[in-house]
């Protein structure tokens, strides 16, 4: 369930930011084409953030459905579950940075390409580790996974142990602030852009 709903979520991102390159870029080219992409845009913005919240909590629920399924120990050694943990740990941590980011500044975080792109990365980049979390688990269910030729291509071995590097988790915990501080300046600011010429008249 948590996999479909965010699943769901990235989708619908998607479709919100292909939406709304074609009215920024290709509007009045097709009469047709400028309805569906407005009316893609107005549903696929409140279905993301539905599905993204539903996905979230799903996720918490799994983690502790998971935790119960196997035994402590098996959990301790395993070098294949603490990398399902790290990912999950870490997407887990981007599509909670994108509900805040969403539930802060609203349907306003589409209002500048920036904003927009940057909620759309959390989003689907959080979606991406989500599929590679999901191929790690096959393994943990001895089915493997449908991934693993793709994977293979990569060099990705999902057997031993990964870590992140100190400067990768020190340049996750400044970036997001940063990245946070940066969105509500843009927003302002295209804000006050938006209302001189109201003043003004």
């Amino acid at each position: 369930m948590c996999t479909g709903f965010l699943l769901l979520a990235g989708t619908a991102v998607a479709v919100k930011v292909v939406s709304d390159w074609w009215l920024r870029n290709l509007r009045s080219r097709s009469r047709r084409l400028d309805q569906w992409a407005l009316a893609a845009s107005r549903f696929a913005e409140p279905a993301s953030y539905f599905a993204l919240i539903a996905g979230v909590i799903a996720t918490f629920l799994s983690m502790v459905t998971g935790s119960m399924a196997w035994p402590l120990e098996d959990l301790a050694q395993s070098e294949t579950v603490h990398n399902k943990i790290l990912l999950t740990a870490t997407s887990q941590t981007l599509f909670i940075g994108a509900v805040v980011l969403r539930a802060r500044y609203r349907f306003e975080i589409w209002m500048t390409r920036g904003t927009g792109a940057f909620y759309a990365l959390l989003v689907l980049t959080g979606d991406a580790l989500m599929v590679l979390q999901n191929s790690v688990a096959g393994h943990l269910a001895g089915k493997g996974s449908l991934m693993d030729d793709f994977l293979h291509t990569l060099n990705i071995d999902t057997h031993p142990m990964w870590f992140f590097p100190p400067w990768a988790s020190l340049f996750i915990i400044v970036a997001f602030p940063l990245a946070a501080a940066f969105i509500g300046l843009s927003l302002r600011a295209a804000q006050k852009k938006i209302g001189r010429p109201a003043a003004a008249a």
